[in-house]
């Protein structure tokens, strides 16, 4: 449920961008939108938005064979890791759609779509192709949950 959320704030963060000063080719007021996490909430969201799938899970029997596979928590979130939505305006664009497009970058690195492998997509197919998720998630009735349930012996 956690991680639902974490997708619908990102969404809603870059809604909230001033889409009326790009049109009007004026300053953004705040051109950078930037969250934080950790590894732990990091893994999770990319696991929930279809990276670093296997065909087969890893089990203690089959570990020798899944030396190679892709998903390797060491490898996509060590110590220090970043997830970069980049949204780019293309101002010579034809219809509404192409627009914005959007690049996702992995510890500074391009990380291709996990629904295309294109490293470039239209923001409109990135939040087409998430929409169940989007709209499975109940914010305020989730937060509301998560709170009733909340207990009180963290660190």
């Amino acid at each position: 449920v956690i991680f639902k959320i974490q997708v619908i704030l990102m969404f809603q963060d870059v809604e909230k961008v001033e889409w009326s000063s790009v049109f009007m080719s004026q300053p953004i007021s705040s051109p950078v939108i930037l969250q934080f996490g950790h590894a732990e909430t990091l893994l999770p969201l990319l696991s929930l938005m279809g990276y670093f799938k296997d065909k087969e899970p890893l089990t203690a029997y089959n570990y020798k064979e899944q030396t190679h596979r892709k998903f390797r928590s060491g490898h996509i979130v060590p110590y220090a890791s970043n997830l970069i939505f980049v949204l780019y305006h293309c101002e010579n664009a034809k219809t509404p759609k192409e627009q914005f497009r959007v690049q996702m970058l992995l510890n500074e690195k391009v990380l291709p779509l996990a629904y295309s492998q294109e490293t470039v997509s239209f923001y409109e197919d990135l939040k087409n192709h998430y929409k169940d998720i989007l709209q499975s998630c109940q914010t305020s009735e989730e937060c509301e949950l998560a709170k009733a349930n909340s207990t009180s012996d963290e660190l």
